[in-house]
């Protein structure tokens, strides 16, 4: 362009600033005038407006909205209102400045209002910058998420589907089986109704609806409230299943600092000194605190044991440090924490037991100082009491300990009365030094009065004696063997009071590995009650990579030996095939003795962005077999069907209408349909989930105004992630009026033709009167609006692409604007 821009500083004697003179502008045109300019006239100057952007306060993302600017001594300056500040975790009631304000009045210097308070508005990153002095911040925990923010979600219904089913070949004949499994749900603001169906079809159909239920967040309480088909929860009484209402706590709407146990750290800096928490080498904490005591009760629970190294770093350099031991047994929290159940319904069981009693549960734990947790609870039946108390510490070096005793009284359908307890232990270390962890080893004996719930719902008269349990053990341990790799242990045994038999596993595992060869060796025994002989097993496990001659393959082998003698080899080659590496496939070639002689099996495994799709074919000396497969998720919401991968339980759907098969970077393969919707099929609930669109995907004539949004879905929500698009030509256009090009400066904009297109493309006059903008249709119009002499003047101009320039990547058009 022939243009010529000066920009020019100007000095004065009590202001040095940076200053755009508009009459410096030079143009081709002499007819060319200029617009009211003075927007530009300082550095970072724009139009004020309304602008979607990400807020931002003290490095922090904490909302994506749509806020209006207007101008301010030739800056941009957000307005806001006081609940709009709450919103992003000011203190406003703190600041008796905000009681000027009427309700809902809005103000544009937050200076004024907050002292060192400070707003910038990065026009480039669309982002609105807030820097508020801590003082003036609501204190919360890291990770805090407010639960105001927390997205109900659209409304919609979905379906997860899984198939699954073959055809075997025998020399008795050909057997048929197919398997559906359904998991549905519909979402109505902030509830949530589930089901899980099934259907079993082989020689004949089973249809079975396994639970269905109503799921709401209770924001308040950090807890869900669920009434249908559940589970109790199982920390102090073994879980059972039930049709009725729950209310229970939700550990993980709690931010990532409070989940869990982690100790208070308490100590004392001389200065402003900086602390660091690290935990097996890694830091996990840093913060700086005044002088004086402190005491630090937000750390992020890591490993449920680890000793943990405190460095205090005073402001003069100096440096102190400390070993706070940790370890925990599980359902241990942090001072002042509770977490509650309650649970009211009648009994249910997949057994097809006659007796369906009515009972109440109530758990409840409260985390005490000097790492003290309590617990108890209560489960009352017609016929069946039962009362638990126990109590868990953190003893530093010698690990961490929990104890409980429950305490039931059992009345059988016959009347008989039994009276019983049943004592537990559990205890919980980690050994630096040693490289030894003991994950958990865990003791439990009941006396022969003593049964569950479901034990005593079994019991139903003198002939049905229930081989209710006498003692449980527990044990693993996991030893680190440095660079030669791991060596882990499992055991498990439990004994009856009115059964000889008992049961108990056994493992032992040793796992090593060598420039990406891995190698495993395990030992298993197990031993049923109902079975005389144990079973006995050797495994063995090579698997090498191909990478240097195949990339995204290995090669692995595997050997079974167990003790009747049976030996089997089974040699593999998988990976992933095509560009993007989502076609996965396994070949492989075995043989067993005694009999059992070679067998063969190749599969692929094809994950598409609509789902997923399994082909295999399977070969012995005694059957031929073809299995197939396919799951997915098929989603109804306002805008209409979407179809996707198998989703969990919140997820999103993207809009970005006309943007067609736009890849999106929060999974494997997912991309947009030929709408520009998709399902994002998974996201974290009640934390920040970033949706970035690919924008390297997306064609010659598609343009999105924001690539990435910030999402936080409730509990089960399924969100909307709603994308601005331009769809169509790009096209630079030179406007005129009756008095020569159109003024330097002005705003032009499409006009939308209907609600849904979204908001349209925009931009400036440049020399020449001419614009650039993008998504534009074949034909429409276009209106340029501008101030002249304090008086607002507009024009508009109608359009249509010459047929001649539809293959130009950017096309041109001449327009008068009347």
């Amino acid at each position: 362009m022939p243009t010529a821009l000066m920009l020019m500083s100007h000095s004065r004697l009590a202001l040095a600033d940076d200053y755009f003179d508009p009459a410096a502008l030079e143009f081709s045109d002499r007819q060319q005038k200029t617009a009211d300019l003075h927007y530009f006239s300082k550095a970072g100057g724009q139009q004020p407006g309304a602008y979607q952007v990400s807020v931002v306060v003290n490095d922090q993302q904490v909302s994506q909205q749509t806020v209006e600017f207007t101008e301010d001594d030739g800056i941009l300056k957000p307005v806001l209102t006081p609940a709009q500040l709450a919103e992003f975790g000011v203190n406003v009631s703190a600041f008796s400045s905000f009681n000027q304000l009427h309700e809902g009045e809005s103000f544009t210097r937050i200076e004024r209002y907050i002292p060192d308070a400070s707003s910038k508005f990065d026009f480039i990153g669309q982002r609105l910058v807030l820097s508020i002095p801590q003082a003036a911040m609501n204190v919360q925990s890291r990770g805090y998420v407010d639960p105001a923010r927390w997205d109900d979600g659209i409304a919609a219904a979905f379906v997860n589907y899984s198939l699954t089913g073959s055809q075997t070949h025998q020399q008795e004949g050909v057997i048929n089986s197919n398997y559906l499994n359904l998991r549905s749900g519909i979402n109505l603001g902030g509830w949530r109704l589930r089901n899980i169906s099934s259907l079993m079809y082989d020689k004949h159909s089973r249809w079975q609806s396994q639970s269905t239920y109503l799921q709401h967040d209770i924001k308040s309480l950090r807890s869900l409230f669920r009434a249908g088909d559940t589970y109790t929860t199982g920390d102090v009484f073994d879980s059972i299943q039930f049709r009725g209402v729950q209310l229970m706590s939700e550990d993980e709407m709690l931010p990532d600092s409070q989940r869990g146990f982690a100790p208070v750290i308490r100590g004392m800096a001389h200065s402003n000194a900086k602390v660091t928490v690290s935990q097996h080498g890694y830091v996990i904490y840093e913060t700086y605190v005044a002088p004086g005591a402190f005491a630090l009760k937000d750390l992020y629970p890591t490993a449920q044991s680890g000793d943990l190294e405190v460095k205090i770093t005073e402001s003069n350099g100096s440096v102190r440090t400390f070993t706070q031991p940790f370890s925990a047994v599980p359902f241990m929290l942090r001072e002042g924490r509770s977490k509650f159940s309650v649970s009211a319904g009648r009994y249910r069981s997949g057994l097809n037991q006659s007796r369906t009693p009515q009972f109440v549960q109530s758990t409840l734990f409260y985390g005490l100082p000097a790492s003290f947790t309590a617990s108890g609870g209560a489960q009352l039946a017609q016929q069946y009491q039962a009362y638990a108390l126990g109590i868990s510490r953190g003893f530093g070096e010698l690990g961490s300990l929990g104890s409980d005793v429950t305490f039931s009284t059992t009345s059988s359908p016959s009347g008989k009365r039994y009276i019983g307890r049943s004592v537990r232990a559990q205890y919980q270390k980690d050994f630096n030094l040693t490289g030894t962890s003991i994950s958990l080893a865990s003791y439990r004996y009941s006396s022969s009065g003593y049964y569950d719930f479901s034990e005593a719902v079994a019991l139903e008269g003198d002939n049905s004696l229930v081989d209710n349990k006498r003692s449980r053990e527990e044990f693993s341990v996991s030893q680190s063997l440095g660079g030669w790799g791991s060596l882990s242990a499992s055991i498990y045994s439990q004994e009856y009071w009115h059964s000889q038999g008992h049961d108990e596993t056994l493992h032992i595992g040793l796992y090593s590995g060598w420039k990406g060869i891995s190698c495993g060796l395990g030992y298993y025994y197990t031993k049923s009650s109902t079975k005389n002989e144990a079973d006995r097993s050797l495994s063995l496990n090579v698997n090498i990579p191909l990478g240097q001659w195949l990339s995204e393959n290995s090669v692995s082998y595997n050997m079974t030996s167990d003790n009747t003698g049976h030996t089997s080899q089974q040699v593999s080659l998988y990976g992933s095939l095509l560009e993007n590496h989502n076609l996965y496939y396994n070949v492989q070639q075995g043989y067993g003795n005694k009999g059992q002689g070679a067998n063969s099996g190749v599969g692929f495994d094809y994950h598409g962005g609509y789902g997923t799709t399994q082909l295999g074919y399977r070969y012995d000396n005694r059957n031929k077999q073809l299995t197939w497969g396919a799951s997915g998720s098929i989603v109804a919401h306002a805008h209409g069907v979407t179809f996707g991968q198998t989703t969990s339980d919140s997820f999103a759907i993207v809009r970005a209408p006309g943007a067609s098969h736009v890849a999106i970077q929060n999974g494997s393969n997912i991309h947009t349909d030929s709408r520009g919707y998709a399902v994002v099929p998974a996201l974290t609930n009640w934390r920040k989930n970033d949706i970035t669109l690919d924008t390297s995907t997306m064609d010659g004539e598609t343009d999105v105004e924001l690539e990435s949004q910030t999402v936080i879905p409730g509990g089960g929500a399924v969100v909307l992630a709603n994308y601005q698009t331009h769809i169509g030509y790009r096209v630079l256009f030179a406007l005129r009026d009756n008095n020569g090009p159109l003024p330097f400066g002005a705003s032009a904009h499409l006009i939308a033709q209907s609600e849904d297109d979204g908001k349209p493309a925009s931009g400036m006059v440049a020399d020449r009167g001419e614009v650039y903008l993008s998504g534009i249709p074949d034909e429409g119009t276009i209106e340029a609006s501008w101030d002249e002499q304090n008086v607002t003047r507009r024009c508009v101009t109608h359009f249509s692409i010459p047929p001649a320039q539809q293959h130009n990547q950017i096309k041109t058009v001449d327009g008068i604007c009347l």
